[in-house]
């Protein structure tokens, strides 16, 4: 009999284990799953932001800053709509007092931060030269778009920022 019990005892610990295996099994693969499509999320999301930054900066270059021509009024304010056009804007014409000799911005990268913010970095380069003038304006700088959805689920620019 004392076979019998040990035998037992050793199918029971096997069960036991062949439970906490399969449930441990289930739940790397949950978190897995999880894990995977939850990153896939993210990447979609900054991946959406930086082409929307990368139109919302090239329209401010081709409308020279001018919101009113602006597709993007709803989720970018004017004050910043207008300082991401680095080029010469209201109140400098319509792009008719100066020749661009260079201007071109780099494919932004996002980053998707905790509490539904977001940064996209860019590049941009533009020289310029005004009417009478034998000299050639402008610059480079590294700015960055911060982002922020709303309660409505609807991404939008929050502040600017381009550093000298």
């Amino acid at each position: 009999m004392h076979k019998n019990k040990r035998k037992e005892k050793l199918k029971t610990n096997n069960k036991k284990k062949k439970i906490i295996v399969t449930t441990v099994t289930t739940a790397v693969v949950f978190i897995t799953v999880g894990t995977g499509v939850y990153i896939n999320h993210l990447i979609k999301i900054s991946n959406y932001l930086s082409d929307l930054t990368y139109d919302i900066v090239q329209e401010s270059y081709d409308t020279y800053g001018d919101y009113s021509k602006s597709k993007y009024q709803d989720i970018v304010p004017e004050n910043i709509y207008s300082s991401m056009n680095i080029l010469p804007g209201p109140g400098e014409g319509d792009g008719s007092n100066y020749h661009i000799t260079e201007c071109y911005h780099t494919n932004p990268i996002t980053l998707v931060l905790p509490g539904n913010t977001a940064k996209s970095f860019y590049k941009e380069k533009c020289y310029y030269i005004r009417k009478n003038e034998d000299h050639s304006s402008g610059g480079e700088t590294s700015p960055t778009v911060y982002w922020k959805l709303d309660d409505d689920n609807v991404w939008r620019v929050s502040d600017f920022d381009s550093p000298p």
